[in-house]
């Protein structure tokens, strides 16, 4: 997870952002349209992914996924506008995400953690990543300033390519002894069909693409917000570092409390936390408060992307769990391609980022609505799979 594309790709996107958009004479809404295709690849790849990890298992898949990674940053290296580079970088892009992303990950996880699940989600789905991105950004300022644009992608590619060959081929494996009971998707049943049909699977849903949505684009464009609002770049660089460093926090505090929580209404905070950043962030830029909303941002951040596939499983059971989160993560992904966008066209008609920011925080604001509504309209469903777990976690371990 700490050499995938939401973690290497996007941790360097910011900062790539400009530099591209300014030598090609771009817009900031045309370079993120990469994110909008890529993300539209990784949700119609995502069933096949699940194939290609029962068939085959974990590691071979998510080795491919993180070739096709490489072979996207690489591409990007050869941009001479809208050209056949962009458009194929973005497919394998899209294609990593899809066959080395979170529903392959999450089949693992469950043959080995139960009780703790919800903490051991978000180490791996969000501090891994987190992790990384809080050390891609500032070294890829520093490359980028040495290099120019082009070498650093190149670097990139190989850094993901040497070491997530390494570690997916030799250390992804399931726990044998439950494999076949808990295989990444063996457990998925018709189940999924009708979760689809009530109301607490689509307000997980509009919260998760909301608050994820807003997230990334808020990452994709601090940069270039807080130099146009005469932030210095390197300072620029070290409040997203600091942004990416608040998701380790975010995704540990979040798994913690929610494997020890029946209300809903605790969660949501997680989910208001961005919305109270980017206040922040919008009133000063005197440091201390662009860090402490950064902090906020990515503890927000980091916990919604560990809580989303634990949320389904609480509310609907492990059976069908991946099948729902591989429908919820597939809207999530196309929210994730056209937010960037949005903001970018929104900065390109305005020429101030304010009227964007103004939408990301209400899309902020209603999703942390609709999580607290989940429990509500389930009669409680939280609580009672809360119950349920503890009174057979002891038999499940």
């Amino acid at each position: 997870m700490a050499v995938g594309v939401s973690a290497v790709f996007m941790g360097s996107f910011p900062i790539f952002l400009r530099p591209i958009s300014t030598e090609l004479g771009w817009g900031r809404a045309t370079f993120p349209q990469i994110i909008t295709v890529m993300s539209l690849v990784a949700a119609l790849l995502m069933p096949v992914a699940g194939g290609l990890v029962v068939r085959f298992g974990v590691h071979r898949p998510v080795a491919s996924g993180l070739m096709f990674a490489a072979l996207g940053m690489l591409l990007l290296s050869f941009l001479q506008g809208k050209d056949g580079f962009f458009w194929l970088a973005a497919l394998c892009l899209g294609a990593a995400s899809a066959i080395a992303g979170p529903p392959a990950y999450i089949g693992l996880i469950s043959t080995w953690y139960d009780r703790n699940r919800a903490l051991a989600i978000g180490c791996i789905l969000s501090v891994a990543p987190a992790c990384s991105q809080a050390l891609v950004a500032p070294a890829t300022q520093l490359l980028v300033n040495a290099f120019g644009w082009r070498i650093s992608y190149r670097i990139l590619a190989l850094v993901v390519l040497m070491v997530g060959l390494i570690a997916s081929l030799s250390f992804l494996r399931p726990r044998a002894s439950i494999q076949e009971d808990r295989g990444p998707v063996s457990a998925a049943g018709a189940n999924a069909f009708k979760a689809l049909r009530t109301p607490v699977f689509w307000l997980l849903a509009i919260a998760s693409c909301l608050a994820n949505g807003t997230v990334i684009g808020l990452q994709v464009h601090l940069v270039a917000w807080l130099t146009g609002r005469a932030v210095p770049a390197a300072t620029a660089a070290f409040v997203i570092s600091t942004l990416f460093l608040g998701g380790v926090a975010g995704a540990f505090v979040a798994g913690f409390v929610a494997d020890r929580t029946r209300r809903i209404r605790v969660l949501q905070i997680f989910y208001a936390f961005p919305l109270i950043g980017l206040l922040a962030m919008g009133a000063s830029t005197y440091l201390p408060f662009l860090l402490a909303g950064a902090l906020l941002i990515g503890i927000g951040g980091s916990a919604v992307t560990g809580l989303a596939p634990y949320l389904v499983t609480r509310y609907f059971g492990v059976k069908a769990s991946a099948e729902i989160f591989g429908v919820q993560l597939g809207m999530t992904l196309l929210t994730i391609g056209i937010v960037p966008v949005l903001i970018g066209l929104g900065y390109d008609l305005t020429g101030s980022y304010t009227i964007p920011m103004i939408f990301a925080g209400v899309s902020v604001a209603i999703a942390t609505v609709c999580i607290g509504l989940a429990d509500r309209v389930s009669g409680g469903g939280l609580r009672a799979a809360k119950i349920e777990s503890d009174a057979t976690a002891g038999a499940d371990l």
